[in-house]
């Protein structure tokens, strides 16, 4: 049975409008459609936690398989510098110690929020989550979002150097796929480190996801579909 890892509430739209679906009918699509369960990942926000959590319990009884997780999309960057992409990451609690790192996440990206092109910002730094997650590894697993995350953009510009005929710069962009996923695997951990693809017949989307099969597959990492 499928479980879906990353979707989005109405609370993402703290910050940009990006999602009118409201908890209770998310879940109750989910279950009408006949998932396992679903993960709620809103746009650095975990406003939705206490509703859906409300919600999750008052279900249990009727739906006791169905599993609903709480999770955040957070922008991941190396600096707070303005200009730069601001790359997605998800993040899910494992158990209530996981959820406690995720509170403590959010709460320092808030607390160091900034304005950049017309838009409030909320980075969690690289060093900021390899920092904090030393205290959690075990109790959150992290996956690569997104054609918004950083490999996915990575992967795509590899592939535009790689037809340009640029050896030299696909090969630093290797080089930089190469550390991200050194960071991901040293920050989670093997077992709760995930690459996630999503299924699209979009001819970027098809080739990221066979890159992203052929990293996975060569790093010995999981691999998980996601509908964002």
């Amino acid at each position: 049975m499928f479980f879906n890892c990353h979707n989005h509430t109405h609370y993402s739209n703290l910050r940009l409008l990006d999602c009118i679906i409201k908890p209770k009918d998310l879940v109750d699509k989910a279950i009408e459609l006949g998932l396992s369960g679903v993960a709620i990942t809103d746009h650095e926000a975990l406003s939705g936690h206490m509703e859906i959590n409300m919600y999750a319990k008052k279900i249990r009884e009727k739906h006791p398989d169905f599993t609903v997780a709480l999770g955040n999309e957070i922008y991941l960057t190396d600096t707070r510098d303005k200009g730069q992409p601001y790359y997605h990451f998800i993040l899910i609690a494992k158990d209530a110690e996981g959820h406690k790192g995720l509170r403590e996440l959010s709460s320092k990206a808030w607390y160091n929020s900034y304005f950049d092109r017309g838009m409030e910002r909320v980075p969690t730094l690289k060093s900021e989550l390899a920092d904090i997650m030393s205290r959690y590894k075990g109790h959150i697993m992290g996956t690569t979002a997104c054609m918004g995350g950083e490999l996915s953009k990575l992967i795509i510009a590899h592939s535009v150097e790689t037809e340009s005929g640029n050896s030299a710069e696909a090969e630093a962009i290797f080089c930089k796929i190469v550390d991200f996923i050194n960071f991901c695997i040293d920050t989670f951990g093997m077992d709760d480190f995930y690459i996630e693809c999503a299924p699209s017949d979009a001819k970027d989307q098809i080739m990221v996801n066979q890159k992203l099969m052929e990293i996975a597959s060569y790093r010995g990492l999981h691999m998980i579909p996601a509908t964002d």
